[in-house]
């Protein structure tokens, strides 16, 4: 249902735009002013919308025809992909437009970069889920009421029932297919780390996160899955704390599309936090987020499990633009042994209305 709902939106808005064009407008011109967004949560992720919008030519020259400079930026921070003439270019989450083959900034005017925003929200739209709290998504999708995940880095798609849960939904998959790919989603391996979903329920789709272990008691006969798994939104928690459980709570703002402002706005310490709670859940793209786009050590992106420190410890070094900040923090390395050091942040802006960045991070 929802690839039927995007093709149908994505045809109504090229005939919106067909419509407001002159009539005397023929196919090959028509086709010159199209333009084609598309969105996904990551660069990896293989779940992505497209629409294709016809705009007016002025737009498209201000692209094509844009004074350049020299730049790069980082490919975990993109926003959006347009093609213009089989051209490509990636516009990033503050607003900044580049050609990624020629590794240059495009200087466009605000008047361009506002409809190109205007684009974009739309696509995301289509693609996201709407980040309502749990307190209103459990009126919609009750006990015993079907719905349906999907997976926000692959597409893939199950079903999925209620059947308890107070601070968040317990399901099982519906059937043993159902629970085949829900096992492929983690790679034929069940696991409690977190991923990115939408739910849909009654055509409405909802920013989720799940985790991928089957655990207490399950009540669906024949669906080959031995108890239930948690799905969380806005505002859930775990049966043991009563606040939003930190990972769970990184994958929703994933799946409702508000990752990158919120990492926008963040101050150095939750900028940190957002780190190690990304790197406990092995997820590359939002640890990569929040950095320069430095290449990590592999000796951190070997670590299979960290301990998130309850508080965050002031910067030993406090800059406008430079601080650094010492973690101390307790983690499984590769070779599956605890261990226990001091990691110490370099975080950069550029300006102080410019968000913060890491740029280093030392290893004892």
């Amino acid at each position: 249902m929802r690839l039927l709902f995007r093709v149908v939106w994505c045809f109504s808005l090229y005939y919106l735009f067909l419509a407001l064009a002159p009539a005397d407008v023929d196919a090959e011109a028509a086709k010159g002013r199209d333009i084609s967004i598309s969105v996904r949560v990551s660069p990896e992720s293989s779940f992505v919308t497209s629409i294709t919008f016809q705009t007016d030519r002025t737009f498209i020259k201000e692209i094509t025809r844009a004074r350049t400079k020299e730049s790069s930026c980082n490919p975990h921070w993109v926003r959006a992909t347009m093609t213009i003439h089989k051209n490509s270019y990636w516009y990033d989450h503050d607003g900044r437009l580049y050609d990624p083959q020629k590794s240059q900034l495009l200087l466009i005017s605000a008047k361009t970069r506002q409809q190109m925003e205007q684009y974009v929200q739309i696509v995301e739209q289509a693609h996201y889920g709407n980040p309502l709290p749990w307190d209103q998504v459990r009126k919609s999708f009750q006990r015993m009421e079907n719905a349906a995940v999907v997976d926000l880095e692959t597409g893939q798609r199950f079903m999925v029932q209620r059947r308890a849960g107070s601070r968040h939904a317990d399901v099982q998959p519906l059937t043993r297919t159902d629970t085949r790919i829900m096992k492929e989603i983690y790679q034929g391996k069940w696991s409690w780390k977190r991923r990115a979903i939408l739910v849909e329920v009654d055509g409405k789709y909802f920013a989720a996160s799940m985790h991928g272990m089957p655990h207490g008691a399950g009540a669906i006969r024949g669906n080959d899955f031995p108890g239930h798994f948690c799905i969380h939104f806005f505002g859930s928690s775990t049966h043991r704390r009563t606040e939003p459980d930190p990972s769970h709570s990184l994958m929703i703002l994933k799946s409702s599309g508000l990752l990158a402002q919120t990492l926008a706005r963040a101050e150095p310490q939750e900028l940190i936090s957002y780190f190690l709670t990304s790197l406990n859940e092995h997820d590359h793209h939002t640890l990569k987020m929040t950095t320069s786009g430095f290449s990590l050590p592999e000796s951190l992106l070997s670590v299979q499990n960290v301990k998130r420190p309850e508080e965050i410890p002031q910067s030993e070094e406090a800059g406008l633009f430079f601080v650094a900040i010492p973690v101390h923090v307790d983690y499984v390395g590769q070779n599956g042994r605890g261990r226990s050091g001091t990691w110490r942040f370099l975080l950069h802006r550029e300006a102080p209305w410019e968000r913060w960045r890491i740029v280093g991070v030392q290893m004892d």
